[in-house]
């Protein structure tokens, strides 16, 4: 008896290990049917000419749909898209077969939203930006900030950075997911027209704050800027996957050695997530390119490394 109980429970463990996922989430940022790009001549709906000279914004509260509706929340989980990089983000491991849509919210939840800023360290999404992305304890983040040019001589300014609590929608993007062994990718598409689509930018809007075209834009994004994707071009997509980063020893119980090539590139930091995406640890690799795990729990876990804020490799990691 107690030999097929053991047996059952070795089953169900192998089961529930052969079913967790890498799950990476891909933004590819659009101009219509095209790249996008800073600067490129563009119009909205009312045929109203622009350049987009900046778009940033956050998006949080994700959860993944997989296996007949069922909802996965990715906890603690941040991203800060800015148009000059397609977005590939390693949202974790997860217990899913089959990716069928995720949720999200853009911004910063409350009450997050309001606390204070400088209590988080870079290259966390929420800590302190250059440009801006908080306008203030009371108000909080800037959910989108987006800027540029407009007119038929593209000479007039617009801003709208968009914010606050009542403006934190949710919002649901069905697409299957692209599995890879081990892997799942979701692709989406965010087309930047859409996000000044009804609004008058030849007036040249300059509006921050919460019920003007700061939150047209807010709702634009929630309505409109994201669909389902095909992903991001591979030349880009390398650049995560090409990455030279190597990690030893792994598994570890104590110290572990950074290894990259500083001619390929420049890594400048580290995050350890576990499983469900949530950072544990950050690590500054600009003087050292050791750190140690052995105050961690023993597990699977995610280092994400970064240029800057750019995160450009991900490596897993074994602590006993």
């Amino acid at each position: 008896m107690k030999k097929s109980i053991l047996s059952i429970f070795v089953l169900l463990v192998a089961f529930n290990l052969s079913a967790q996922k890498q799950v990476t989430l891909t933004i590819k940022h659009l101009l219509g049917a095209n790249q996008f790009g800073f600067n490129v001549a563009s119009q909205n709906d009312l045929t109203h000419n622009f350049k987009i000279t900046r778009v940033d914004y956050y998006i949080s509260s994700i959860k993944i749909i997989h296996d007949g509706g069922m909802i996965m929340p990715v906890p603690n989980h941040y991203i800060l898209a800015k148009g000059d990089n397609n977005v590939v983000d390693l949202l974790g491991t997860f217990n899913v077969t089959n990716v069928e849509g995720i949720k999200f919210s853009i911004g910063v939840q409350s009450p997050v939203n309001t606390a204070d800023p400088s209590t988080w360290l870079a290259p966390h999404p929420l800590s302190p930006q250059s440009p801006s992305m908080h306008w203030g304890w009371s108000a909080g983040y800037r959910f989108i900030a987006i800027e540029g040019m407009s007119g038929a001589t593209f000479n007039t300014n617009f801003q709208m950075h968009g914010l606050g609590n009542a403006n934190y929608f949710e919002q649901t993007i069905m697409v299957a997911g692209v599995n890879n062994v081990n892997d799942v990718t979701i692709n989406l598409d965010a087309d930047y027209n859409q996000a000044l689509k009804g609004i008058n930018i030849n007036a040249g809007p300059i509006d921050h704050g919460v019920n003007a075209t700061d939150l047209t834009v807010i709702q634009n994004f929630r309505d409109f800027v994201f669909k389902a994707g095909t992903g991001i071009p591979l030349s880009v997509d390398d650049i995560y996957k090409d990455v030279k980063v190597n990690m030893y020893p792994n598994p570890s119980t104590g110290t572990i050695h950074v290894q990259f090539d500083k001619q390929q590139i420049e890594i400048t930091s580290a995050t350890i997530c576990d499983v469900f995406g949530k950072v544990i640890k950050e690590i500054n690799l600009t003087s050292t390119n050791n750190f140690d795990v052995s105050n961690h729990a023993k597990g699977l876990y995610v280092v994400k490394f970064y240029k800057g804020n750019a995160n450009v490799a991900n490596r897993k990691l074994i602590i006993e």
